[in-house]
């Protein structure tokens, strides 16, 4: 059956399915009922004409000679009397005439295209005292078995029509039935809208499957709830540091042509505007690293690092503000990863940045290397305010910054940490933050060593 030809519902197609394998089975135990009956009531006729031979030869020793055979004709019709399909003939060998026969038998046993009639013959039967040899034909035609099996063959049409019918309507019946937890979550679903994300659907106890579809959508809302609520942060937290800069820029603009100005004021309002505009610049230019690395449209270019050189040269770039706010960067450990070069510089340099933010005066940075044999691990430790339990969930979010960080909002766009979670999530990696009582806040970067492992398998290979 062509799949086009199938009802869209699913109860129609689930009662399609049933009818014909029930149609199928009832089919099948049907033909093998018919068959066996048939050859049943083949053999029951072949014993019935080997029966009646028997007689016959019996009979013929009896009588005496052939006008034994004339005078007791009466015993013959006894032999075949109850069967109305059966033949008896009785021919001499000597000059063939006809001494007995029932019925048509010469038409009937001469006829070559009479299906299923049994015959057995005979040539050794000899009559009573003169021992005359004759032939011996008895014959059933098999029209009370074709009668028998067409009846049959009839009811078997009928029941499995009937059942098929009956089969398809009970499974429709069952289908309906067993599929109204799926159309009651169906109406549920439907009363979803952006305005009620918070909404659940119930979850039936039977069946299983509309069940765990019914756990399935309740956790994808979960998930378009968090997003939602994070997209509309995003949206207002954009807004607000975009207005800042735009802002400033303004009221720059503004207060400078209010009157004429000297060529330094001039000057001095360009210098400022510049840094909005680097300002605006950075912020840009990190939202559309975040945007590609979302989209996985980030290629990764792999090579080997040697961790400890390599933090050596980029805790370099920040020793000038380190000692301006008195704070020293240590180093120690050392491990060898395959990251992208340019994306592990901006991690890093995003994490020393806040680390030199916001240290305290007389303390020191330490960045710690490990790894073992799956994991390279580099910490990023400094002393300071303690980020509170209400900031640690919320500190990798974009645009989320501690109300102790808003001040520094204008050397801060709010996505330093966000990209670093995504370059990691691009290695594979993970980034976590730890900040107890002692005001030490930790950092930590976990690199995967796998790749580096497979290629040493290859190579050795």
């Amino acid at each position: 059956m062509s799949t086009r030809m199938l009802p869209l519902s699913l109860t129609g197609r689930l009662a399609v399915f049933f009818a014909l394998v029930v149609s199928i089975a009832l089919a099948s135990m049907g033909a093998f009922a018919y068959y066996s009956l048939a050859a049943q009531l083949e053999s029951r006729d072949d014993e019935v004409v080997r029966g009646k031979l028997d007689q016959v030869q019996h009979f013929l020793r009896e009588v005496d000679g052939r006008q034994g055979v004339s005078s007791a004709q009466h015993r013959f019709g006894d032999l075949v009397r109850g069967y109305s399909d059966l033949i008896v003939r009785v021919t001499s060998q000597q000059d063939g005439v006809v001494l007995f026969s029932t019925g048509d038998s010469d038409a009937t046993l001469t006829t070559e295209n009479v299906s299923g009639m049994v015959i057995m013959r005979s040539e050794n039967a000899t009559l009573g005292k003169d021992a005359a040899a004759v032939v011996v034909v008895v014959a059933k035609t098999g029209e009370d078995r074709q009668q028998v099996t067409a009846r049959f063959r009839a009811t078997l049409l009928f029941g499995t029509t009937v059942g098929v019918v009956l089969t398809a309507m009970v499974g429709a019946a069952i289908t309906r039935r067993e599929l109204q937890p799926a159309h009651a979550l169906i109406r549920q679903i439907n009363r979803i809208s952006v305005e009620r994300l918070s909404y659940r659907v119930d979850m039936p106890v039977k069946p299983t499957e509309v069940r765990d579809i019914a756990g399935a959508f309740n956790a994808m809302l979960k998930r378009v709830e968090d997003g939602y609520i994070k997209l509309s942060r995003f949206s207002a937290d954009l807004a607000h540091d975009l207005r800042t800069p735009l802002n400033n820029l303004i009221g720059h603009a503004e207060v400078t042509l209010s009157r004429d100005r000297r060529s330094s004021e001039y000057v001095t309002v360009i210098e400022d505007s510049l840094i909005e505009y680097q300002r605006l610049a950075r912020m840009i230019d990190a939202m559309l690293f975040l945007a590609r690395a979302d989209s996985a449209k980030v290629a990764l270019e792999i090579s080997r690092i040697q961790l400890n050189p390599e933090l050596r040269k980029l805790s370099t770039y920040f020793l000038v503000l380190a000692e301006e706010r008195g704070v020293s960067i240590l180093i120690d450990g050392d491990a060898i990863v395959d990251v992208d070069a340019i994306l592990f510089q901006r991690a890093i340099n995003n994490l020393l940045s806040n680390a030199v933010r916001h240290a305290k005066s007389g303390t020191a940075i330490a960045i710690n290397i490990s790894s073992d044999e799956s994991i390279c691990r580099i910490d990023i430790c400094n002393w300071g305010d303690r980020i509170s339990e209400h900031d640690l969930p919320l500190i990798f979010d974009r645009f989320y910054r501690g109300d102790r960080a808003r001040s520094n909002s204008l050397h801060s766009t709010g996505l330093g940490l966000a990209i670093v979670k995504s370059i990691m999530e691009l290695h594979g990696g993970r980034v976590t933050v730890e900040s107890p009582a002692d005001g030490m806040t930790r950092f930590t970067l976990q690199f995967p060593l796998k790749r580096r492992e497979e290629e040493e398998r290859r190579v050795t290979a």
